[in-house]
């Protein structure tokens, strides 16, 4: 639940109160009195960042009506999230939270026009930063295992799998071993069920105790393979470059597109991604050329320079 000052160097939205030196609140727990304060604690901080979802509108409505504090609002998922998932009343409220908080923050530069439309505030990308000085400690370069790291989140609910089917397919196709970090027998169940029909390769599932045990694995990992169909920043191309792996994904993450222009598919292209990843595999120069790109890219990302773009923004 947080509550104190926010110390994890991870690739989250959350690493932004560490970069900033400040606290970290879960909405939720907050407006049912889980830390016993009221929302006029909050005027005792310079800026509150509000990471939009649909629990926490109303919330970040009160932080702004009943504190002095300025609110900047981070549109921390993609924007499908809040034009379609979302409902009408929570859209309406949306709608006025974005116009009486101080800026607006987004993870994806196409959504800066639609989001102008919505508000009078400043509007502009400022992404997420990415603690590279710890993970560049923790992940020294080891011996690559042949194996395709899978960013595709099989978990994303019980029931069903956001991406995770494609990316199955994608494997199979290519035919090399895949990992993964999902350890719930729901997901190795979903992936045997198939076996009888599909040439999938073996797949290594593993549970991650955190993202830095996470990030030290995906670093044995050859290159990463994350078709994703979301218009939104996409943490995972990241996560690659930061251990000096190449990712293949689509140009629709924006990290994507910054860090592997070269290594762009459409989502539903599973020829276009086996053959990069044939071509990663057989063609080493190719390989690290797109490694020495992604490196040179990486700056970006940096606490330095997403808190110069918040600051811009901020006027």
């Amino acid at each position: 639940m947080h509550g104190k000052k926010y110390r994890l160097e991870i690739n989250h939205m959350e690493y932004w109160a560490t970069v900033m030196g400040g606290t970290c609140y879960c909405g939720p727990a907050f407006d049912m009195g889980y830390y016993n304060l009221d929302y006029d604690h909050f005027s005792a901080y310079d800026l509150v960042m509000v990471a939009l979802r649909e629990e926490l509108v109303e919330i970040g409505l009160k932080i702004k009506k009943l504190s002095t504090t300025r609110v900047v609002v981070f549109l921390g998922a993609e924007m499908e999230a809040f034009t379609s998932g979302m409902p009408r009343d929570k859209q309406a409220k949306m709608v006025e939270l974005l116009n009486i908080a101080d800026a607006v923050a987004v993870l994806h530069n196409e959504s800066i026009p639609f989001v102008k439309l919505l508000t009078t505030k400043p509007v502009d990308l400022v992404g997420l930063p990415f603690p590279l000085e710890r993970v560049r400690k923790i992940c020294p370069p080891v011996q690559k295992r042949e194996e395709i790291e899978l960013g595709s989140i099989m978990g994303a609910h019980w029931q069903r799998n956001r991406n995770g089917l494609v990316n199955v397919v994608a494997l199979a196709e290519i035919g090399l071993p895949g990992t993964v970090d999902a350890w719930h027998p729901v997901e190795k169940e979903y992936v045997a069920s198939m076996r009888a029909y599909l040439p999938i390769p073996p797949i290594r599932f593993r549970e991650a105790f955190g993202w830095q045990d996470y990030i030290t694995e995906a670093n044995k990992s050859l290159l990463g393979l994350h078709l994703d169909y979301r218009n939104t920043w996409g943490r995972f191309p990241v996560d690659c470059a930061g251990v000096r792996m190449p990712c293949v994904a689509p140009p629709t993450l924006l990290t994507q597109k910054i860090l592997f222009p070269g290594l762009c598919v459409p989502y539903y292209d599973i020829d276009g991604a086996r053959n990069l990843v044939h071509r990663l595999v057989s063609e080493p120069g190719f390989y690290e050329e797109t490694v020495a790109y992604a490196e040179s890219r990486l700056e970006f990302f940096t606490p330095e320079r997403t808190m110069e773009r918040l600051l811009n923004l901020l006027g």
